[in-house]
Parts: C-alpha cells; sequence; structure tokens
C-alpha cells in the first residue's frame, strides 16, 4: 500500500445478512494493526429486508468521512445488493459476488446463515495480505461477538473456509 493511500471496501446485502458486523469487525481489526478505519451504515428504505450498505475506510491517515463512489473492493451479499450497487462497480473494482461462491459454499458445508462468516474470512485473508490485519485478530473478535451464541462452531468453519478460498 502507497503511502496516504486508503483502502475503500463496500459491503451490500439485505437487511438482516450481518453487514454491519461485518463492517465493525474489519474496522475494529485494522485500529488493532495500528491504522485509521471508519465506516458508515447505509440503510434501503425499507430498513429490514431492504438493502443495507457499509463503506468502510481503512488507511495510514485519519478519514475525514467514510463515504465514497469508487470501492476497492466491493462483497455483493444478494440480487438485490448487486442492483444497487451498480455505480459502484468498475472495472478496477475487486468484486466478490455470492453467486461466484454458491457451489464452494455448499462444497464445504456452509450454511446460508453463516455465509456472510464466510465472507469474513475471505475479506481477512485479503487484508492480511495487505497488511491491514491478521487471521488471528479477526478471528479473536469474531469470538467476542458469536461466541456464546448458538452456532459458534458452525461460524467459526465457516470463517476458516472462506479465508482458505481467498484468492
Amino acid at each position: 500500500m502507497l503511502k496516504n493511500e486508503i483502502l475503500k471496501i463496500l459491503l451490500a446485502g439485505d437487511g438482516g445478512q450481518g453487514i454491519q458486523l461485518l463492517s465493525d469487525i474489519i474496522c475494529r481489526s485494522a485500529i488493532d494493526k495500528g491504522f485509521y478505519a471508519a465506516s458508515i451504515p447505509n440503510y434501503g428504505l425499507e430498513q429490514r429486508g431492504g438493502v443495507s450498505l457499509s463503506f468502510v475506510q481503512i488507511g495510514t491517515k485519519e478519514i475525514i468521512y467514510p463515504k465514497f463512489t469508487k470501492p476497492n473492493i466491493l462483497l455483493i451479499m444478494s440480487d438485490q445488493a448487486r442492483e444497487r450497487t451498480k455505480q459502484h462497480q468498475f472495472v478496477e473494482t475487486k468484486i466478490i459476488d455470492i453467486n461466484d461462491f454458491k457451489k464452494k459454499m455448499d462444497d464445504v458445508g456452509v450454511s446460508i446463515k453463516s455465509q456472510n462468516i464466510f465472507f469474513l474470512g475471505m475479506l481477512a485473508k485479503m487484508l492480511a495480505a495487505m497488511d491491514f490485519c491478521d487471521q488471528e485478530t479477526v478471528l479473536k473478535l469474531l469470538e467476542k461477538k458469536l461466541g456464546a451464541k448458538l452456532g459458534w462452531e458452525e461460524n467459526k468453519k465457516a470463517f476458516e473456509n472462506g479465508f482458505i478460498c481467498a484468492e
């Protein structure tokens, strides 16, 4: 990463898919590594069931306002989110689309409830390659949020599979 460069990540899914949870964990893990990180949620008019967006920025300098137009990475978790983010899809944007990973998730046994955590694993691997976070920190933050809840082991496995499946 170049000095003073800021990584821009747009997370998009349907309300209730845990987009804001992913955003929170990504930001906290980057801050733990000494970076500046900020996010801002954006909900559709429908709120529950509508598209939920989270604009995330991570960098070496203070972030004035986290909203942006052109993401470096775009996570698309639903058809509705794909449509809503068309204006944010550029040739140079790394797009992670749920449709491209459905077979892989089926093959490794990721349930619908854990799909967001699978993609958190993928994002964690990408961000670790850029030195913005590390797998252990992300997993600890995830466990802090979800460890006491039913399905923790399934979520942990989904995270690990996502980390392995990332390019």
